[in-house]
């Protein structure tokens, strides 16, 4: 008798977005009988524009993973430390509430201030919305992603943002000619928009782009390009401003209107190096070449703006800020560039040459009735430039290469990713748009974090924040949350109050900021932590009360794309908004951050605030706005908030039905740089203030910090403690950005994990065949990679033709010990342990952490038991045992 078919009483397909990585593309969710079977692209969407990653599709495995969190727990063990046992035990939710919010509420009434926020980069549409404004509701300005900020993004995001208006940067891949990658592999690994730039940058190299890759290590995007340039971690600017010398002292090449009318090169610079300003409308001048007086920048009586010269204007001796760059960059010679970066003199000579006549300086191109300047090449960078002590200046010295050559946010060159928006054509909303501020200097229209990169902040005393933002204004994230000299630093300031408190939304500070060590100490001196997540991990076993999050397939956060400027794919094409929905019901006893967040601002009295600065956060208007006193439940806020946006006919109903909004894309929106008169910073005059100030405050506390190096108007190539003559340490370390993962966080999916054991590198390290021949190391042995502070991680070893002789690199962040996931525990390669968390190995401007160190590297001695400490890997067909 033939087997009974079981009946199908559900068939369904679900559009929602997304949420592997931070890159929230569109999905479609395949229900069926209340379970979810497949995921798949959502093709109507241009937010991955139907594709997905390996990450996006095997999401299935991470929704039921058995080792997910399904009830509250509570410690009872009161020891803390690292692979201590917390002795977990299940209580009810109501339980869980009534002790989070009676300690809540005591820390609010007493000092607001003693709550520390830590979430991560992957959860960062929710983050950003409803759990950001209870923090100011609550009274705290201490909010800290652990880890992803510092690693991949404080510096780069800011230049970014104050060159582009924009998050982040790629390549105009539809017009693109010649692109230059700068440690970053835009559309060949994962991050912003991944799937759609992945297809555009396929798209853009069939069509004949030329891209070249200046990394370390030949991965990802290097090994799709015509030519790789290995070069030493960290010596970027070097390389980017000997370019610049080329260009501007030998070849002679510049986009001269654009550095007149689009950056503040015809400034006059007076002898403090200052601006030197109109008397009586305290304007930046210029010198006028026509009527060879000083003028105020935006004067109309000025007929052409002098670059160069030396003119006398108050009875002081000044000349355009280009000319001090021009000589500035004099000493930049390629062959003092080799001597830094290992990359030939000729190598850098033929590259600034290739950029600048790539860039086509001069010609035009018609697109939709408009003549637009054409200028086909661009300068990318990413986490693999910022992450270092020399972060501002790698970043604004390859930054230079596009405003000098005038490719910034035009047809063919470095596009930010969407920095103008007029919104839907109905309603005109979402609206933003760079504007000037009184020098002509460019402020965005959107920003992802509060303060935007420019105008900077005036550094003030340290009272407020656990970071000590006020000393850095320049900076978004901070290492001192998680230094080992977090309690020096906080002795020295006198810092008011010390964290009482601390709310983990889904970050694994323990493994995703530096040396596990360090950041262990800082987490057992705070009394209380209350961690939402979906596994126990290595965070969580400091946590004293762990809630069960649900995950993107079981929530709904209405703006996974929003701001635009964060992972919306740039260039020509149609604005997506979509929403995230939940795909199946939440399973156990698992519960919505964003609505126990509302239960407990109700709690503990701060729901009018909440409530306020939802209003503010998502700009509700009229009927939509929400009374302060009264409790919404989330899925109402969801839909005032879209009615806001959209219509009062575009609702949260109408979004579950169609799941994205779709409208095109202006070209005065993607092709904004000549349709809005503002300017841009090659010569940063502002950080001259923020040093004089900044480092009277560190002065007058003893915090010492390299301000002369560091705050200079001029990017320059600044050597730090890595370019030590070290002979034992003789190795550059660092890890890079694998495609297949997302941090930490996706390690733990078994699908993943299956790939990863089928992919070489990902859980071993990648050395130099000829470096691994000079020290005695074979392939696949298992070596020792010991730090300058004696700290060592144990790996199995690759050898490659495709990597700098002086580096060796591991993929990811894994090396797992927790129990809770046991598909990720014991295997990979955990280098950030190999990593310093203190003030002396961050960035003095942004705080963005060095990613790089120097390294002692010989074969691994057998371990005690006789084993290899290989990772635990199961026999699969093609990947022998260990």
């Amino acid at each position: 008798m033939a087997k009974r078919q079981k009946q199908i009483y559900e068939d369904r397909w679900v559009p929602s977005a997304c949420n592997m990585c931070y890159g929230g593309c569109s999905i479609k969710g395949h229900v069926v009988n209340g379970t979810l079977i497949k995921i798949e692209g959502n093709p109507d969407s241009d937010c991955g524009w139907g594709r997905l990653c390996p990450k996006g599709v095997s999401g299935i495995m991470t929704l039921y993973d058995p080792n997910r969190l399904n009830k509250p727990l509570i410690r009872t063990n009161p020891v803390k430390g690292k692979g201590v046992d917390p002795g977990w035990k299940e209580i009810s939710w109501d339980e869980a509430m009534n002790i989070v919010c009676d300690r809540l509420k005591k820390v609010h009434d007493d000092d607001p201030r003693k709550l520390f926020y830590q979430g991560t980069t992957t959860c960062h549409s929710v983050l950003l919305g409803l759990p950001v404004s209870f923090l100011h509701a609550f009274g705290s300005p201490n909010m800290y992603v652990g880890g992803g900020g510092l690693h991949c993004g404080n510096a780069a995001h800011t230049l970014n943002g104050l060159y582009h208006a924009s998050w982040s940067l790629v390549p105009d891949y539809e017009f693109a000619e010649y692109t230059l990658y700068f440690g970053c592999s835009k559309g060949h690994s994962a991050g912003h928009a991944a799937n759609a730039v992945a297809q555009m940058a396929a798209e853009a190299r069939e069509r004949g782009m030329r891209l070249v890759v200046v990394d370390p290590v030949n991965n990802f995007a290097a090994s799709k390009a015509v030519e790789w340039v290995p070069i030493i971690p960290g010596t970027d600017a070097a390389l980017a401003l000997s370019m610049v010398n080329v260009m501007l002292n030998d070849l002679n090449v510049y986009d001269d209107e654009y550095v007149k009318l689009k950056s503040n090169g015809p400034y006059l610079i007076g002898p403090d190096g200052r601006y030197l300003r109109c008397q009586e409308t305290h304007k930046p001048l210029v010198w006028d070449s026509v009527s060879n007086r000083a003028l105020p920048f935006d004067d109309s009586g000025v007929k052409d703006f002098a670059l160069e010269g030396t003119y006398e204007v108050y009875g002081q001796k000044v000349r355009p800020a280009f000319a001090h760059l021009k000589d500035h960059v004099k000493t930049y010679t390629p062959d003092y560039a080799y001597k830094i970066t290992s990359v030939p003199a000729a190598t850098t000579r033929r590259l600034a040459k290739e950029f600048s006549d790539a860039a086509r300086i001069g010609s035009t191109i018609k697109l939709e009735g408009h003549s637009l300047p054409y200028r086909p090449a661009s300068a990318i960078y990413f986490r693999g430039v910022q992450g270092h002590k020399n972060a501002v200046y790698n970043c604004t010295s390859i930054e230079l290469l596009n405003q000098l050559c005038g490719t910034a946010d035009r047809v063919g060159g470095a596009l930010g990713f969407n920095p103008v928006c007029h919104g839907h054509p109905e309603t005109k909303k979402p609206y933003y748009s760079p504007t000037a501020d009184e020098d002509g200097l460019m402020i965005t229209g959107a920003w992802v974090v509060e303060h935007k990169p420019y105008p900077i902040r005036k550094p003030s005393e340290p009272v407020e924040t656990m970071g000590l933002h006020e000393i850095f204004p320049f900076s978004a994230m901070s290492t001192i949350p998680a230094s080992s000299d977090q309690l020096e630093l906080w002795e020295k300031v006198k810092l008011p109050y010390r964290p009482e408190i601390m709310v983990n939304f889904g970050a694994n500070s323990v493994m995703s900021i530096g040396n596990s060590d360090t950041v262990a100490e800082t987490l057992k001196r705070i009394p209380f932590m209350i961690s939402f997540d979906l596994f126990l991990n290595e965070t969580t076993d400091f946590a004293d009360i762990v809630l069960p999050d649900t995950n993107y397939l079981e929530r709904f956060d209405v703006g996974p794309n929003h701001p635009f400027i964060f992972n919306h794919p740039a260039g020509r094409g149609t604005w997506t908004w979509p929403i995230r929905q939940p795909v199946i019901k939440p399973a156990g006893e698992r519960r919505d951050i964003q609505e126990v967040l509302i239960e407990i601002a109700d709690r503990i009295g701060v729901l009018p605030d909440l409530n306020g600065y939802l209003n503010l956060s998502y700009d509700l208007k009229g009927e939509y706005r929400l009374d302060p006193n009264k409790k919404y439940p989330w899925e109402e806020i969801c839909d005032r908030r879209l009615k806001n946006l959209f219509g009062p006919e575009r609702g949260l109903e109408w979004f579950k039905q169609n799941g994205v909004l779709k409208w095109p894309k202006k070209i005065e929106e993607v092709y904004w740089r000549d349709f809005i008169d503002v300017r841009v910073p090659i010569y940063l005059e502002f950080l001259i203030d923020v040093k004089t100030e900044g480092k009277r405050i560190a002065d007058k506390y003893g915090v010492k910090v390299d301000w002369e190096s560091y705050y200079s108007p001029l990017a320059a190539y600044v050597p730090d403690f890595l370019r030590k003559e070290d002979q034992e340490h003789d190795m550059y370390g660092f890890y890079y950005r694998h495609t297949l993962h997302t941090n930490a966080f996706t390690m733990e999916n078994p699908w993943l994990d299956e790939v990863s054991q089928r992919t070489p590198g990902t859980y071993e390290v990648i050395m130099n065949t000829e470096t691994g021949r000079q020290k005695g190391i074979k392939d696949g042995d298992w070596i020792i990679m010991e730090n300058d502070h004696g700290r060592k991680v144990r790996a199995r070893a690759l050898l490659r033709e495709g990597i700098h002789p002086k580096c060796i690199a591991a993929a990811a962040n894994s090396g797992h010990w927790a129990d809770g996931m046991p598909i990720a525990k014991g295997k990979g390669v955990f280098f950030n342990d190999l990593l310093e968390v203190d003030l002396e190995h961050s960035d003095p401007v942004t705080l963005s952490l060095e990613l790089s160190a120097r390294l002692k590297v010989y074969k691994a001695p057998p371990l005690k038991d006789g084993g290899t400490g290989a990772p635990r890997r199961r026999e699969l067909e093609g990947v022998p045992g260990d």
